[in-house]
């Protein structure tokens, strides 16, 4: 029986003639239950993109792309579900892609130290499945500058398609080039610009025995002036090979940075909302709102879950560490998220 298996993007992932640092893989956007969607417009190029050069100094002029759609990321706190599917993830970038059947959603999940070290945890896009549970992807201990690089092996498992199994390889990641980047369709026009490369080498596993390979690489153009909270150009060249399958495909995107809608999003509606008090807590967190709570999740800043209550208004946080926290309040209408600090 043939099988098709789609692996398109699953990684996700500066200055002038100045360079500057990344100062990070993606930033946090959640403000008091509120999160920011960064648009991009996903492109097509007349012709084939160059970016074979690297190093210093670098002009990238991409005039030959045409949009055919658009896309809208956001960085959240993931959910309880999500941190039990992928350990130590406490952060969730989720795109939604607008296609002609409504809403296609991406979903990469990552781990963030509070000294700005980034590794992969999984990634969900186009029903495939990566968990790097068995060793995650290591990414960088933000900020990262010119020239660093780091080669990292990693391994998990994988699903989709009706194929599942686990996979092997090695995650690279380099801060190859800097410059300035100009493209037609996008707001970057001579933007001074840092370059990422990721290139992913995956083998693919099935009862144990190699099936398949995974070869992917990643250009994401960052610029620390612009609002967005990732990069602000990024192409995704993977390139798939099932033989038992008959799969031999290579796939290319490119998405282009547009504009950035400011708490656009509010988790809860307005009405519904709850109010998580006092904060910072010593030891009892008091739920004030309208609508019913029927659980809450408290993880810590590794992604942990520290505290699961299923009905409460008020719950007992005493026994818990001095630091900051994360809460996933289910409720009738809906998942809030907040973020509290235990003193």
């Amino acid at each position: 029986m043939k099988t098709k298996l789609l692996l398109p993007a699953l990684l996700l992932s500066i200055a002038g003639f100045a360079q500057e640092p990344i100062g990070s893989f993606y930033s946090s956007t959640i403000v008091d239950g509120a999160v920011n969607e960064d648009k991009y417009l996903l492109v097509d190029s007349e012709t084939p993109i160059d970016q074979s050069a690297a190093g210093a100094n670098v002009v990238w002029n991409f005039d030959g792309l045409t949009e055919y759609t658009q896309s809208y990321t956001s960085v959240i706190i993931p959910s309880a579900a999500d941190i039990a599917e992928y350990p130590t993830t406490n952060w969730k970038v989720q795109t939604r892609t607008i296609t002609g059947n409504g809403e296609n959603i991406t979903n990469y999940f990552l781990n963030v130290n509070d000294i700005g070290g980034t590794s992969l945890t999984g990634a969900e896009a186009s029903g495939i499945v990566l968990n790097y549970s068995t060793n995650n992807a290591f990414l960088g201990d933000f900020p990262i500058s010119y020239e660093y690089t780091n080669t990292d092996q990693v391994a998990g498992n994988f699903e989709g398609q009706g194929v599942e199994g686990t996979f092997t390889g090695t995650g690279t990641v380099t801060v190859d080039a800097y410059g300035t980047l100009t493209v037609n369709e996008g707001i970057a026009d001579a933007t001074p610009v840092t370059r990422l490369k990721t290139v992913q080498n995956l083998t693919l596993n099935y009862l144990g025995f190699p099936v398949g390979t995974l070869e992917q690489t990643i250009y994401s153009y960052y610029n620390t002036d612009v609002l967005a909270t990732g990069p602000i150009f990024r192409s995704i060249t993977t390139h798939v090979v099932v033989e038992s399958a008959e799969v031999d495909q290579t796939v290319e995107s490119y998405e282009s940075y547009e504009a950035t809608a400011l708490n656009v999003k509010d988790i809860t509606l307005a009405s519904n909302k709850l109010l998580v008090v006092p904060n910072p807590v010593n030891n009892v967190l008091h739920f004030e709102g309208n609508t019913v709570v029927n659980s809450v999740s408290i993880a810590d800043i590794t992604g942990k879950i520290v505290l699961i209550a299923n009905t409460a208004n008020d719950i007992n946080v005493g026994a818990l560490n001095s630091g900051v926290y994360f809460i996933s309040t289910q409720t009738e209408t809906g998942v809030q998220f907040t973020k509290i600090v235990k003193q």
